[in-house]
């Protein structure tokens, strides 16, 4: 072999490595995403069935029994969360989730979610108001040591008689 044939030889051999590393960082970006993706996944479905769930029951601790036509009826909003006597599975109104927390494990993976319920002007869904009307919204904040990001939903529930 000569010195021109051996010269190619080592470029090809340097050209296959550096075609070998570009794609493997390429599959190792691949898996990453795809692994997000999957824990994202299954963020959504917590936070969905916990919205569903809140919204299932009553607007307020007024409303599980008798409707309500005056808004000083309506629990105060410095006062929004559980009673001292109710658990998760006693829970009777919309906003005794807030402060709320929940340590999901899902196939070895755990998924930390935080409640938040607010009264909010229809005009601005995204602040909050100190102060009663008919409609709240729930933020629910999910975590989990293998999320790169913390995941926010949430949903608006209004009041609504009907004569």
């Amino acid at each position: 072999m000569n010195t021109g044939q051996l010269l190619l030889s080592i470029g090809a051999l340097l050209s296959l490595s550096l075609t070998v590393l570009r794609v493997n960082n390429t599959i190792l970006t691949t898996d990453v995403t795809l692994q997000d993706s999957k824990l994202g996944v299954l963020a959504v479905s917590l936070a969905t069935s916990l919205i569903e769930e809140a919204s299932k029951k009553a607007f307020d601790a007024v409303t599980t029994e008798d409707a309500v036509t005056d808004l000083s009826a309506l629990t105060a909003p410095d006062e929004l969360g559980a009673g001292w006597w109710e658990t998760p599975d006693t829970y009777d109104d919309f906003d005794d989730y807030n402060g709320y927390t929940k340590l999901d494990t899902i196939n070895t993976i755990d998924y930390q979610l935080k409640c938040f319920v607010n009264y909010i002007n229809p005009d601005n869904i995204d602040g909050i108001i100190m102060q009663k009307t008919w409609h709240k919204k729930i933020t629910i904040l999910i975590t989990s040591s293998l999320m790169n990001d913390t995941l926010s939903f949430s949903t608006v529930y209004s009041y609504w008689h009907f004569r």
